[in-house]
């Protein structure tokens, strides 16, 4: 690379050292962190080896279950336009959802005044019904509407709290009436009566247009679909200006100028034909990862599941069936692009814009011909892309909604609004720090090579290979010795049954396959966009690497989890090893090829950016994520700490069994993905032809007795002449889910988008909540 200095420039100029400054001060802080997370993760375990469930002494959890699932029945009758108007009057619904917040806080004070007769502190009986109401009404992780309810009834047993602290703060004894106050009028914006009627009228006749169930959730799916669509649109325009971007100037790739005979090559070849092919074999790539991944079925199935979350009927007992494999992977779709094409797209195009520009002007500084400097010049102010920004903010959005769905989940509908606000902010100022790292890391390596990578294309790939590869290699070693093994995490482990007998199981097992010749495709495919997704996926804010990251997933529960813990130091040492590096490539830079920062206004830029919103931004990033934790999480900030654990291994290689080694059914865990009551037309009918029923198993059975492992199912007629022809001997008692009606479920399949795929393995979540709280 030719090099040019200009008298007056300073190399080693103040945002070169404040650079490396930054990174010394990451690499300081990190290590406390991590001396922190190990300690915290010794404490767990003795926290967990010392687990006693209080919660176990609040008992007839099922009314309460029954009683907030009234009421969020009621809850989602109402849109928002329809609450802001019940604001401005009472009617019939707004009684009903007040009398249902009584008999709720009827049982919280029932709760309380039977455990302090057994003489708990307050303290202790506040986190002990706390924890009662999310291991009774949240069976598992992925109980979306369970953990709605859950956060429904934490919000109205805090409230009945914060009034007994205000009374007891005052230490009056004041005997307050039965009847709730009347709102003050004139915290409304109406002035007057009548203005307050027309205004609730006008309000509620606006909310027809968004109160069908379908609405909302449609409008989410159309705002996935469009952040996705800009995002490659942007990546194609600059592409697209990138190929008709011509630079008819030679750049002498000799070592000297005095040679006899110096050989030239056209900056066309050395910039634009060698990162526009580039750029557009990542586009493709993350296009035909999206496809053959099947990830748009996945936008369905969320827009499904989005519209039954969100109908008050499905509330109603005997409809809650939720399928976790299809939970966990609905945002599948939204997220393949951001993880395999945005942070690539956007590091890659910065860097080849900076570098072209850094080649050019190192020309026109060397060059001794005014014509040529002329020229030079002109090509330097018409390569300045203003869509270059767009492409970047079509990164950056894409990006920062992606680490904000991973979080969603699992915590859909368990989050408040300054939660979910929050929780959004540190998303940006991650997304920002993961963007500048990036793009400083690529450009530095990119510059000293630019003249080699420009004559021998291909010698791209290898070198961002290796240096991804070295990356990993001390990322790894890093964690090794600070004892960091996510297989040694036995608490909120994702565990999956496999149902297919796939070659590459082992690292499929979240994704989905086909049969015959497109195994192959499929499989090779996905496992090659989910080891390039990795790039990506470690930059994530901790809690959203969780459950996309595409081999090991892990569910988000609390924050001393040791799963928490573990990726909140993986993302620390990737961060750490990418700054360290760059300021030794930049370091190297400087002295070897004297790169000369200051030459050009965007490498200049570079550096300052770099240094306002890097290590900056990833303090700022962690230090609102342990706000969210400390303050604004319902169950933490209270000190309620729960853990899921399972007695299961995480990989369950039986997809044949119908029964596990205890004799439990997993009939409703193999196989669910199809049950889905949104997916049939009319789900009331649906769900009249779905009974629970319970037969006895005993040995030996008749020849129809067969029993199945859910890919098939049993007739009336089947289960009559079962119980005809069983020995009534000494019996074993099992339960099992019959599911009826096999044409309709056969119609189904036939119907979904991409039938010929299915899901490698099942999540499973039998498992238990644990109490690890103080």
């Amino acid at each position: 690379m030719l090099s040019y200095i200009r008298p007056g420039d300073i190399i080693w100029d103040v945002p070169v050292v404040l650079f490396c400054v930054w990174t010394v001060v990451l690499v300081v802080a990190s290590l406390i962190v991590l001396s922190c997370l190990r300690r915290e993760t010794k404490k767990f375990k003795k926290r967990l080896s010392k687990a006693d469930n209080k919660e176990d002494l609040v008992r007839d959890i099922a009314k309460l279950d029954f009683i907030m699932a009234r009421y969020v029945q009621q809850f989602l009758g109402q849109g928002i336009l329809d609450k802001l108007a019940n604001s401005l009057s009472t009617d019939e619904k707004e009684n009903q959802i007040e009398t249902l917040r009584a008999e709720a806080k009827q049982w919280f004070a029932t709760k309380v005044e039977e455990l302090n007769g057994m003489k708990f502190t307050e303290k202790v009986v506040k986190r002990t019904i706390l924890s009662a109401i999310r291991t009774g009404l949240t069976k598992h992780p992925l109980d979306l509407r369970g953990s709605r309810r859950s956060l429904e009834a934490a919000k109205l047993f805090l409230e009945v709290e914060d009034n007994k602290e205000k009374m007891s703060f005052l230490n009056t004894s004041m005997i307050i009436g039965t009847k709730s106050p009347e709102p003050d009028s004139s915290s409304l914006v109406c002035p007057t009566v009548a203005c307050q009627w027309v205004t609730s009228k006008f309000l509620k006749l606006l909310s027809l247009l968004v109160s069908h169930p379908n609405t909302i959730p449609l409008l989410f799916v159309f705002f996935s679909f469009v952040v996705w669509l800009y995002d490659c649109i942007t990546d194609m325009v600059i592409i697209e200006l990138l190929w008709n971007f011509k630079i008819p100037i030679m750049y002498p790739v000799n070592e000297s100028f005095i040679a006899e005979e110096v050989t030239y090559l056209s900056y066309q070849t050395l910039t634009i034909d060698l990162y526009a092919p580039l750029l557009l074999l990542i586009l493709l790539f993350s296009l035909m990862f999206t496809l053959l991944s099947c990830s748009c079925s996945r936008l369905s199935d969320r827009y499904r599941l989005a519209t039954m979350y969100a109908r008050p009927l499905c509330e109603i007992s005997g409809q809650n069936m939720q399928d976790p494999t299809t939970l966990l992977a609905r945002y599948d779709f939204q997220m393949s692009q951001a993880i395999t094409a945005s942070l690539p797209q956007f590091c890659l195009q910065f860097a080849a814009y900076m570098v072209t520009l850094y080649m050019l002007e190192t020309l026109k500084g060397l060059s001794v011909d005014q014509a040529t400097k002329d020229t030079v010049q002109e090509k330097i102010d018409s390569f300045a892309f203003s869509s270059l920004w767009f492409s970047g903010l079509g990164s950056a959005l894409s990006l920062v909604v992606a680490q904000y769905t991973a979080f969603k989940i699992q915590h859909e509908h368990d989050l408040t609004f300054s939660q979910r606000t929050v929780y959004f902010f540190s998303c940006v100022f991650n997304t920002i720090a993961m963007m500048t790292s990036s793009v400083v890391f690529v450009t530095l390596i990119l510059l000293p090579v630019s003249t080699y990578i420009g004559r021998y294309h291909i010698m791209i790939l290898i070198i961002l290979f290796a240096a991804i590869l070295g990356l990993g290699t001390l990322i790894s070693v890093t964690l090794a010795i600070f004892g960091m093994d996510p297989t040694t995490i036995t608490t909120d482990r994702v565990v999956t049954r496999f149902q297919t007998n796939n070659l590459l199981t082992a690292f499929l097992r979240f994704s989905q396959v086909a049969s015959g010749q497109w195994a192959t495709l499929l499989g090779a495919t996905t496992i090659v966009g989910n080891i390039f997704s990795l790039l990506t996926i470690n930059l994530f804010l901790p809690p959203s690497q969780l459950l996309i990251h595409p081999f090991c997933k892990f569910y988000a529960t609390s924050p001393r989890s040791p799963a928490l813990h573990y990726v909140i130091a993986k993302q620390l040492v990737y961060y750490n090893i990418l700054l360290i590096t760059s300021s030794i490539l930049l370091c190297v830079d400087i002295n070897e090829y004297g790169f000369n920062y200051s030459l050009t206004p965007a490498t200049k830029n570079l550096l300052v950016y770099a240094n306002l919103t890097g290590v900056p931004c990833i303090f700022l990033a962690l230090l609102i994520l342990f706000k969210f934790y400390s303050s604004f999480d319902i169950w933490t900030s209270n000190g309620v700490h729960l853990v899921f654990q399972q007695d299961l291994p995480t990989i369950v290689d039986s997809p044949e069994s119908g029964f596990d080694e205890e004799g439990n059914s997993v009939v409703d865990q193999t196989n669910l993905t199809f049950l889905n009551p949104d997916q049939s037309e009319d789900w009331k009918e649906h769900n009249s032809k779905i009974n629970d029923d319970s037969f006895e198993d005993s040995a030996p059975n008749a020849e129809s007795t067969v029993i199945s492992n859910g890919e098939t199912t049993l007739t009336d007629e089947q289960n009559e002449s079962t119980e005809a022809d069983r020995n009534h001997l000494n019996k074993k008692k099992r339960k099992l889910k019959i599911v009826k009606h096999t044409a309709k479920l056969n119609r189904k399949i036939k119907n979904s988008c991409c039938s010929f795929v299915t899901d490698v393995a099942v999540v499973d979540v039998r498992g238990k909540w644990v109490n690890v709280s103080d």
